[in-house]
Parts: C-alpha cells; structure tokens; sequence
C-alpha cells in the first residue's frame, strides 16, 4: 500500500488522474507486481486516488484475488480493451498515465483512439520509485543470492575436464531450482578458455580444459527478486598472465566497494574502478559500464557508469563488476551485489572474491 500511495503522490504533482499499468505477456510484469502484488503474466491495473482496479481473464481470476487487494475487474471475451473501457466509464480523468517504453505503437493507437487522448509517460516515475528498495526488498535479493551462492559452491566441485559449458550451466541452474529459486534471472552465463573475453557470451558444447579460466555469471530470482553474481575460476593452475589480469580487476573491484556510498553519482562510482584499471593499460578492454541496478529485473535502474551523473539513492542495490577482456586470449570478470547507504556500501554476497583455482 505505500508503494501506491508514494506513486499516487507523484502521479498528483504531474496532475495525472489516472494510470494504467498494461502487462500483456509479461511487458510490464515487474510494475504490475512492484504496485500490486499479482505476478501474472497478463493484466491491467488502473490506479487513481480513491479506486485501485485490476483485469485480468480467467486464468488469473484466482491468483489475483490471493495475491492483491485491487479489485478485480474479470476480462471473460472479447476485445479487453472494451472491458477496459466499461471499467473506467463512470471514472473522471483527462489525462492517464502510461510506459511508454512497455506497450506497443499499436496499443498506444489503441488506448488514444478508445480510452484517452491525452496520454503522458510514467516510466520514469517508476524507474525512480524502484531504484531504491525498502528493507523488505533487500532481504529477498539476499535470499537469492543466498540461493545462488549456495548452488554455485555445489556446482564447482563438479566441475572437471571434458565437461562443457552447457554441462556447467545445466548444473548450476538445476542446483538453483532444487535450493529454492523461483526461476533464474536471466539466461547462464558459462564461457571457457578464449571465449571468457565474449562479455556475455552464452554456454556452448565446448569442453573445458585444464589451466583454462571459467567465467560464470548467474543467479536466482527469490519472492520476484534477482541476484547477479559473476565469478571467473581457473580449472587447475592458472598462468602468471591471468593471475596478474585478475588481480586488477580484483584491485579496481575492492577500490570501488571500499568508497561506494549513496549519494555519489553513478559516473563517480564507475571512475573509481576505471581508473585503476586504465593505469594498467586497459582501458580500451574494460568497454562496459561497472555495474547497474539490481531488483525486479536484473537490469534497472540506476545505472553505474560513465553517462549517469545523478547521485545514487539511499538503499540503491546494483552490481559492482568491472572486468577485463583480452579477445583471443581471456577474459575476467569478478561482481558483487552491495546496497548503497549514506555511510558506505553493504556487501551483499559473500562468495569469495579471490581467484579460485578447482
């Protein structure tokens, strides 16, 4: 409810008297459950200062009086459009808030030709809202990571030469699921040998092989909530050359979270890192941004790198990740999840951070 209430007061200072929150096949799955609770793959929430609607058909009829308190308007046939419009009918408004970048060109013809002409974007409202999370929020992305460190620990003592990449991620993602996970938050990463510099390379039916580097990045989703957590492994003994790359990014790693806190701007974090790394040489092979926010999805809002020069909320979580990359030879890559504070940031996982030789 406060959720809705603090979206309510920011919808009231734009002087929008109504927003509609259109999830069609999971377009906007993340925000339907930030505000309301309801975690099905289809439906529309109306959201005005004294009535909190939800439509949704019957495959979620159920489900959506267990999991919200809206009111919930059923969709039974035809166009939901109409039964949109026949829910909204007795309601006063002349200008609805929508996510621009959620619905489709066609929904938006849609919406303007049948429900309101005066449409206004909120995308930003709710990037801004979700960036920063509540107690609640952290301790279930603590209860992913928890999962997901859990599993890996498991799957590195099964990794062995011959197996491959898929072998590797078909493990890990087995081992998520049976410790609890919801689902995984996004496709496994597992890269070996020469292909760890493919920043996000997917698993294939390589075979691992001895005194090559592993690169890993995964993780778990626990009560709607992501974890992502990047380690780079050596099968046996690793060369001086990647002893020596991984140390860096190690360096930059421990520089940014020792001096990350809320209130400093995502360019002043990522800078942090960057430079250590560019003082080695590198800063053409560190291409990416060192790291995003982390909650609902596992990209959002705010992002740690060079174009944000907005201060970072209080109870932000993103990643740390900064990596190096060595096409045609290997790359590293070494990431945490830390919540921000205004006196420094809490390191959320607890995985070993040290170059893990199997």
């Amino acid at each position: 409810m406060r959720k809705v209430e603090a979206f309510l007061q920011k919808l009231n200072q734009r002087n929008i008297d109504l927003a509609m929150i259109i999830n069609f096949e999971n377009s906007s799955k993340p925000n339907s459950f930030y505000l309301s609770g309801f975690s099905g793959s289809s439906s529309i929430l109306l959201i005005s200062p004294d009535r909190k609607y939800i439509i949704t058909d019957s495959r979620y009829f159920e489900q959506a009086q267990k999991e919200t308190d809206f009111t919930l308007i059923p969709h039974r046939k035809g166009d939901i459009f109409d039964t949109l419009k026949r829910a909204i009918s007795d309601f006063s408004f002349k200008k609805v808030g929508v996510e621009f970048e959620r619905i489709s060109h066609k929904t938006f013809l849609t919406l303007s030709e049948k429900i309101c002409d005066q449409l206004v974007p909120i995308d930003d409202i709710l990037w801004e809202m979700r960036s920063v999370k509540d107690e609640k929020e952290i301790e279930s992305i603590k209860k992913a990571i928890s999962i997901s460190e859990a599993a890996l620990a498991e799957t590195l003592k099964q990794i062995k030469e011959g197996m491959t990449e898929l072998d590797i991620a078909s493990e890990l993602e087995f081992r998520m699921r049976k410790m609890g996970a919801e689902r995984i938050a996004f496709e496994t990463i597992v890269t070996s040998g020469p292909r760890t510099s493919i920043v996000h390379g997917k698993p294939t039916s390589r075979k691992i092989c001895n005194s090559e580097p592993i690169l890993i990045d995964f993780g778990a989703v626990a009560d709607g909530y992501c974890a992502d957590i990047t380690r780079t492994v050596c099968l046996g003994k690793p060369s001086n050359e990647l002893k020596q790359i991984y140390q860096i990014v190690y360096d930059a790693q421990s520089s940014a979270l020792n001096k990350a806190r809320a209130s400093m701007t995502g360019s002043d974090l990522d800078s942090i890192a960057r430079k250590i790394i560019s003082k080695k040489g590198f800063s053409e092979e560190f291409g990416h941004g060192l790291g995003h926010g982390l909650g609902l999805e596992v990209h959002e809002s705010p992002g740690v790198n060079p174009r944000n020069d907005k201060p970072l909320g209080n109870n932000a979580v993103v990643t740390i990740e900064p990596g190096i990359y060595l096409p045609g030879k290997f790359g590293v890559r070494i990431e945490e999840d830390v919540v921000l504070r205004d006196n420094g940031a809490e390191v959320l996982t607890h995985y070993p951070r040290e170059l893990i030789s199997l």
